[in-house]
């Protein structure tokens, strides 16, 4: 990642998120990320029922999904363990994906005779109704030859489109009845980096749909794990400043700030929302949506800002390359949207005594891209690393042999004092990318980082300049 998890001004400003990662870590070593990101996931599934976003003529929803993919053996498992704990002090259902097929996953009909006739009773699917799914067999969905996998990663998709909206409702015609299913689920998939899995990952629409998270896990990290837990034997272990108690109360107090809110909007009752069917409900969510927030000044500015960071670290890409990973762009986007909301509230309930203001800041924007805009980097510079496109690699020079050919394009100068053929820094990069099929910024640097022995450089003022050095 592009900073530390203790350097975002998420983390900073929030004590209540930074205790809950600071717990999460100990209990999940050095998954800080994955803790931050939990923290928000949790957050999303409680208030599914009642934050509706409008946002191009439809909506979005509270909801974040994750899939985060790390080697086996490295916390994946036992960050699940602790989300649900505090999961299970909200009351939100949760589940476990075990089998992929049309019945487990959208429900089936149960046939049983009572007083001589037969009876149809429905039994739910996993995706079915509101719940966190934990898939930790990820990797499943990689196996693209299987037909049926196909299909589930079809229900997966549509099930993470927003509720309330038709691209949401799973439909299964079957001998006995077509079963219709709306999902509420935040899914949380866990799975280590199989065979082909960039492949799928730049080709099937569900990956732009999740946040995914893609960690290396180097032996010197599995090292210094093992001796943190180690030292951890026959030890109480440490007092924490908030509880889970503390991170459930949280959660409980913005979901009921979120309800009233629903209810003042449409002047309705409590009494008469718990007699309303859930069909009821959600299209009164849908009608005071654009009551229930408001926004700054700052807002607009600095999302439109995010948005063209996200697009010149691909402005250099190879041209089809680009084209693959701008399609994530417009789903971060949504969870810039998402997660900044979820900080309006956090930042009401810590800061003005849980006297929730329901207005959206620029500063809370600024505080979910920093999220979401390295997230998306390492995603860039893992599928730029790891994916070779054939008609880009075959031609490939040497690196050393690329660098001496974008070096030799560009006009040389002397430097001030400094004779000699010099070339800016600046040009060199940005040669070296196009000569190379397209490059993101971001690999830019980190090639000429494994090149800089070739150079010497030298500054005036804030321009810089390389130097070929001949061997």
């Amino acid at each position: 990642m592009a900073r530390q998890w203790d350097n975002y001004e998420a983390v900073q400003r929030f004590p209540l998120l930074k205790g809950y990662i600071n717990m999460f870590n100990d209990i999940s070593y050095h998954n800080e990320m994955a803790g931050l990101i939990s923290f928000f996931y949790i957050q999303g599934q409680s208030l599914v029922d009642y934050m509706r976003i409008p946002i191009n003529n439809s909506h979005i929803d509270s909801r974040i999904h994750l899939f985060w993919i790390q080697p086996t053996r490295s916390g994946k498992t036992i960050a699940w363990e602790h989300t649900g704990e505090v999961l299970d002090l909200l009351g939100v259902r949760q589940d476990m994906f075990s089998a992929g097929t049309d019945a487990a996953l959208i429900g089936s009909w149960n046939k049983y005779e009572e007083d001589g006739e037969q009876v149809l009773e429905l039994q739910e699917g996993l995706l079915a109704g509101k719940k966190a799914l934990n898939f930790d067999e990820g990797s499943l969905l990689f196996e693209t030859k299987k037909q049926h996998l196909s299909e589930v990663i079809l229900y997966l998709q549509q099930a993470m489109n927003p509720v309330g909206t038709k691209a949401n409702t799973l439909v299964k015609h079957m001998k006995d009845g077509s079963i219709e299913t709306e999902s509420r689920v935040s899914f949380w998939l866990t799975t280590f980096p199989p065979q082909g899995v960039r492949e799928v990952v730049l080709t099937k629409g569900v990956f732009q749909r999740v946040l995914l998270l893609i960690r290396p896990w180097p032996i010197e990290r599995r090292e210094q794990v093992s001796e943190e837990r180690m030292g951890t034997a026959f030890k109480r272990p440490p007092p924490y400043e908030y509880s889970l108690d503390d991170f459930a109360t949280f959660y409980s107090t913005v979901r009921a700030a979120m309800q009233a809110r629903v209810l003042k909007c449409s002047d309705t009752t409590r009494d008469k929302w718990a007699q309303m069917a859930t069909d009821q409900k959600e299209k009164i969510v849908q009608d005071v949506m654009y009551d229930m927030f408001t926004v700054d000044d700052a807002f607009y500015p600095l999302l439109n800002a995010h948005k063209d960071h996200m697009y010149e670290l691909v402005r250099l890409m190879d041209p089809q390359m680009a084209d693959v990973v701008c399609a994530f762009i417009p789903n971060l986007l949504n969870y810039t949207i998402i997660l900044a909301t979820h900080m309006s509230l956090l930042d009401d309930y810590e800061h003005t005594e849980k006297e929730f203001s329901w207005v959206v800041k620029g500063e809370h924007v600024d505080m979910a891209a920093e999220i979401i805009y390295d997230l998306y980097e390492e995603l860039v510079t893992w599928l730029e690393s790891e994916v070779e496109l054939d008609h880009i690699s075959k031609a490939r020079m040497s690196r050393q042999a690329s660098w001496k050919a974008a070096y030799n394009a560009l006009p040389a100068m002397s430097v001030g004092d400094k004779p000699g053929d010099w070339v800016r820094k600046a040009d060199l990069l940005d040669t070296y990318a196009k000569q190379n099929g397209g490059l993101s910024r971001n690999t830019q640097f980190l090639h000429y980082r494994d090149a800089k022995t070739l150079f010497k450089e030298t500054a005036i003022g804030v321009s810089k300049f390389v130097q070929w050095i001949d061997e």
